[in-house]
């Protein structure tokens, strides 16, 4: 794993042109108040706010954890031994530890790391009330106070109210940076006071460059830069031999083959029926993280199907799975609607609906897309 020294010093992966716009902010004295800074988990959201608060602070990164005037929030849930009203400092170890080892990690690698996997983590209106506590008291340094809130999207109604009140009424040098992987789940009239910095994919070359900087061999780094698709905590995990994403492709594998077979078969339904019992004992954040999996794999089918091999390539897929001809089902008249199918799963499984009906309700009408011919 990664200490948070060798972390603090490792490139940023990605984004060149818009954190150089950020940096020439803070030159210039141009530093919003309210910033949004959007990116699936693996883009290395968090890792530009911090670079991005250290500018506005005049800070290096190894010294995240001992300025004063440098503040985190991030979503918890009660555990053994953290019973009731759980906020983000009760958590400070472990949230040192998951910055210092793992600053590109998922959600859910955070969520396995304080063991809430079987929960929702949420940001509540304690931690709201917390962060205005923060933010009220006066800057040891004599310039800004940073509040970086990860995963924003978590915040329930009543803290984001509570937010919606100190960016509206901001104090002098004062600066909120809330990261999220989904900007559509923040409260729009938060999200319309905010600066939006929206991150792009890091280039499949710079992640490549990063794994060959850490002893990977050069054709290893290029398969795991491909299967990533620009998740660079993936990436990062594959080169240490973790991959977290093969049960996902063994789980796909067994809906697709009883998929196929239960049109002849009408028994195949009850082996659907014991598939979504075995997706829904995942922790909930596994079976969001699989639904994005299953979109990634449907995706490549797609691009594959059109003849854009190169970026029809998935990773975590068992051996003796032939999807080149399991790309020959998904095409233009089936697609659209499989998307659909996967994007409400993920909603109602986010609103803690129960995930063994959500998900045989997604696998048979995905079952009965499939067998649409393509003409």
């Amino acid at each position: 794993m990664l200490s948070l020294q060798i972390m603090a010093m490792m490139e940023i992966i990605g984004n060149d042109s818009m954190r150089a716009l950020m940096a020439e902010g803070v030159r210039d004295g141009r530093v919003s108040h309210a910033q949004m800074i959007v990116a699936p988990d693996g883009y290395g959201a968090l890792a530009v706010a911090i670079e991005y608060a250290c500018s506005v602070l005049g800070i290096d990164r190894g010294s995240i954890f001992s300025c004063p005037d440098l503040h985190f929030a991030y979503p918890v849930n009660t555990t053994k031994d953290i019973k009731k009203d759980p906020v983000s400092d009760d958590f400070a170890p472990q949230w040192r530890q998951f910055v210092g080892e793992n600053l590109y990690g998922s959600l859910r690698d955070w969520y396995q790391m304080i063991d809430i996997e079987n929960k929702q983590g949420n940001i509540s209106i304690r931690e709201a009330e917390k962060i205005a506590s923060k933010l009220s008291l006066k800057s040891y340094g004599g310039g800004y106070r940073v509040m970086i809130i990860w995963h924003g999207e978590k915040m329930n109604n009543e803290a984001a109210n509570k937010l919606l009140k100190l960016i509206e009424e901001p104090g002098e040098k004062t600066l909120i940076l809330l990261v999220t992987a989904d900007a559509g789940a923040i409260l729009p009239t938060i999200a319309s006071r905010m600066q939006t910095v929206e991150l792009r994919r890091p280039a499949r070359s710079d992640i490549e460059a990063l794994l060959q900087e850490r002893g990977v061999d050069r054709d290893t780094a290029g398969v795991i830069a491909r299967e990533c698709d620009g998740d660079v905590g993936r990436a990062l995990a594959l080169s240490m031999g973790q991959d977290d994403d093969s049960p996902y492709g063994e789980l796909f594998v067994r809906f697709v083959r009883s998929a196929f077979m239960a049109k002849k078969n009408a028994g195949e339904l009850n082996n659907l029926m014991a598939w979504a019992d075995d997706v829904a004992r995942l922790p909930r954040e596994s079976q969001k993280q699989f639904i994005q999996y299953v979109y990634g794999v449907f995706r490549a089918a797609l691009m594959s199907s059109y003849g854009l091999e190169a970026m029809g390539r998935v990773g975590g897929l068992p051996q003796g799975f032939n999807f080149a001809s399991f790309c020959n089902y998904v095409h233009s008249r089936n697609i659209r609607a499989i998307y659909d199918l996967l994007s409400d799963a993920a909603f109602h499984i986010e609103r803690n609906a129960s995930p063994r009906l959500t998900f045989m309700d997604m696998a048979v009408k995905i079952t009965r897309l499939l067998h649409i011919k393509a003409v």
